[in-house]
């Protein structure tokens, strides 16, 4: 009976899954980095140098800086690189003089009704 079970709940649980991780995605705003004077091109490779610096300083920290055990050796957490690839981009983004914006989505009106006189 447990496998019966299992067997049909398995796919209403992978839904459920897939329906909340949709929902999580849409929350977060988008974001920019904006710098006076810079246009979208300058922009995006300091982007790119910025994420390549941080990528480089990520994998350079030592193993046993943050170890976690898995399985039979050490490795550095994949969170913890992510963490600090991300926090190193932003890092270095600001030191090139550029901001994190919130891009606000498009307002869209609802047709205006015609007011009678």
């Amino acid at each position: 009976m447990g496998k019966v079970v299992r067997f049909l709940l398995m796919p209403r649980l992978l839904m459920l899954g897939l329906l909340l991780l949709a929902a999580a995605g849409c929350a977060f705003p988008d974001t920019r980095w904006v710098k006076p004077g810079a246009d979208d091109k300058a922009t995006a490779d300091d982007l790119v140098i910025c994420r390549h610096a941080a990528q480089q300083e990520s994998f350079s920290t030592p193993i046993f800086v943050s170890p976690v055990w898995a399985g039979r050796h050490w490795t550095h957490a994949e969170a913890d690189r992510f963490y600090d690839e991300s926090r190193l981009t932003r890092f270095c983004m600001r030191n090139k003089g550029y901001e994190l914006v919130t891009v606000a989505p498009p307002q869209t009106q609802a047709p205006a009704t015609p007011v009678e006189k």
